[in-house]
């Protein structure tokens, strides 16, 4: 009896203890353009809102095509929100990939489409 009830100690220790909150990662709260956007101008910046201090490490802009964008060189920062100039851009289907380091230092990232409409009559 003594073993059984020794065998049973690890499954009930868990039970046993306090639940500890989770670890949550930073999170992109929003972002301008927002995902998912049509736009009918080109935007002259993109910016991204974060639900903390974080290092934004990388962000591609790829076009219609997918060709890459060519974005300004920027300094990475610590900061909740990060804004970046854009160039000119055409009408079609953009992709904003970012990647962050959040202050846990955990690496996060995501995508952010967007569409610019032609003008009308075009």
């Amino acid at each position: 009896m003594k073993r059984r009830a020794l065998l049973a100690l690890p499954l009930a220790l868990p039970l046993a203890l306090p639940a500890l909150p989770a670890a949550a990662h930073s999170e992109l709260r929003r972002s301008s353009p927002a995902a998912g956007a049509v736009l009918e101008r080109a935007p002259e910046r993109m910016e991204l809102h974060f639900s903390e201090s974080v290092q934004l490490t990388a962000l591609r802009l790829y076009g219609p095509a997918g060709e890459e964008v060519e974005l300004p060189r920027r300094r990475i920062r610590a900061a909740r929100s990060e804004t970046i100039a854009l160039p000119p851009l055409p009408p079609g289907d953009y992709r904003a990939e970012w990647r962050i380091i959040s202050a846990d230092g955990h690496p996060v990232g995501g995508v952010i489409p967007f569409r610019i409409a032609p003008a009308p009559g075009r």
